[in-house]
């Protein structure tokens, strides 16, 4: 039986993806308002130079690769994700996990990408803590329809790669790490983890 996180709608999958974009490593950081503002609008002019037939799996998938994984802290959304899972998951089990849910994330925000219709993105100057080391970036999705959805953003700055990171999403109140979190932890409590991955790596093997 196949995992589901159903509960994530494609809608809020769809959000977080154009806002997953690349934070290439700098001498100067990025500021964190920058990083996602560079990143939406960056990917949404890629989307405008393709048409809806070259919009193929190949390319929206080649577009995410590029923009959004370099990006996301995979390790740190594996461990948002497995919650109390993880410090309960040997060091193989939580290289094969990061890895299978980074072909889902994948998956899921290329598939999303193909819906693309010329929403907007407003956002305001990043709230920080004090310590300057993580942000929260609010936002405001404008639909075509003249609706509008609070998008919030959290990062964080990574020393290692001198560059702030989005580690989750907030979509109208709604937490995409703690969503999977929620749904991975009732799924844990009736398989083990190694059951998990063979659901993951079959899902893999059958899209």
């Amino acid at each position: 039986m196949r995992i589901a996180l159903q509960s994530v709608s494609a809608f809020v999958l769809f959000l977080t993806a154009l806002v997953l974009g690349s934070a290439a490593m700098a001498a100067e950081a990025k500021a964190p308002k920058d990083v996602v503002t560079d990143a939406t609008y960056g990917i949404i002019a890629e989307l405008n130079k393709l048409t809806p037939e070259e919009r193929t799996e190949t390319e929206v998938r080649r577009l995410v690769e590029t923009y959004i994984v370099p990006a996301i802290d995979q390790e740190k959304i594996a461990m948002g994700a497995l919650g109390k899972y993880w410090r309960r998951a040997t060091p193989e089990q939580r290289s094969a996990f990061i890895e299978r849910f980074r072909e889902r994330q994948i998956r899921t925000y290329a598939g999303a990408f193909k819906a693309f219709n010329g929403e907007q993105f407003v956002f305001e100057d990043p709230l920080l803590n004090d310590t300057n080391d993580k942000a929260l970036v609010k936002g405001t999705l404008k639909q075509n329809n003249g609706q509008t959805v609070p998008v919030d953003f959290r990062l964080y700055f990574d020393k290692d790669t001198n560059s702030w990171r989005i580690y989750d999403a907030v979509i109208a109140g709604l937490g995409m790490v703690k969503t999977y979190r929620d749904q991975l932890s009732e799924r844990l409590q009736n398989i083990s983890m190694n059951d998990l991955l063979a659901e993951l790596s079959a899902e893999d093997v059958n899209k």
